[in-house]
């Protein structure tokens, strides 16, 4: 049975799930992604070419990962990516935080899909990211629409969604984070290590230094 409830952790739980999106006692691959196999694979949207490897599982429909996103993603971008620092890596960990928390991450990796060269795997992965992090947005025109207000045909989007293209690419990330203990979203990892507390900036920014020292 696959448990998809929203839980915002208490304070004594595990050290990755310490809060956020997570699924009920345990992370359980959501029905949607189940038996999808993941023989399909986009790179991973990385920012950055510094040495210290950060890496973010995160369901774009969970209230946690958005304030993550707008509340700590600015300082590790000005501090740490900008200057070269890190190398950030944006991994999907969808735990069906919000009924659209799939169909974000499969348009924004059709975002990527559509936009990416060999100079640049992104594409406008992240900034259509930054876009649907918004907690209005979720419904399958909307996301489309979002997709054409980032210069992106909105018909690829669509045809994403109604064919779930990228889902393999989901699994595969999921797959990722399971094997490595992820509990909830947003999960940090710095240099390999889990952060303690991934929503709290002066936890990871400590993660960071230390990594850089």
């Amino acid at each position: 049975m696959h448990r998809r409830s929203f839980l915002a952790a208490t304070a004594g739980a595990s050290a990755i799930g310490l809060a956020g999106c997570t699924s009920f006692l345990e992370a359980s691959i959501p029905g949607e992604l189940e038996g999808v196999d993941a023989d399909r694979q986009l790179p991973v949207p990385t920012l950055g070419d510094g040495t210290v490897p950060v890496t973010v599982y995160e369901d774009l429909g969970c209230p946690h990962c958005q304030e993550f996103q707008a509340d700590v993603f600015p300082t590790i971008e000005s501090d740490y990516i900008e200057p070269g620092e890190i190398q950030y890596r944006h991994r999907d960990f969808v735990v069906m935080a919000s009924d659209s928390s799939a169909a974000r991450a499969n348009a924004a990796r059709a975002v990527q899909a559509e936009t990416r060269t060999d100079g640049d795997p992104n594409g406008r992965f992240f900034e259509y990211k930054r876009a649907v992090m918004r907690d209005d947005i979720g419904g399958a025109d909307e996301l489309a629409a979002t997709a054409e207000d980032v210069g992106v045909d909105p018909s690829a989007v669509t045809t994403a969604l109604e064919d779930d293209t990228y889902y393999p690419t989901l699994v595969a990330d999921w797959e990722r984070g399971d094997e490595k203990g992820v509990e909830a979203t947003p999960t940090v990892f710095v240099d390999g290590e889990p952060v303690d507390d991934s929503q709290d900036e002066e936890s990871i920014v400590a993660a960071i230094e230390n990594a850089l020292a």
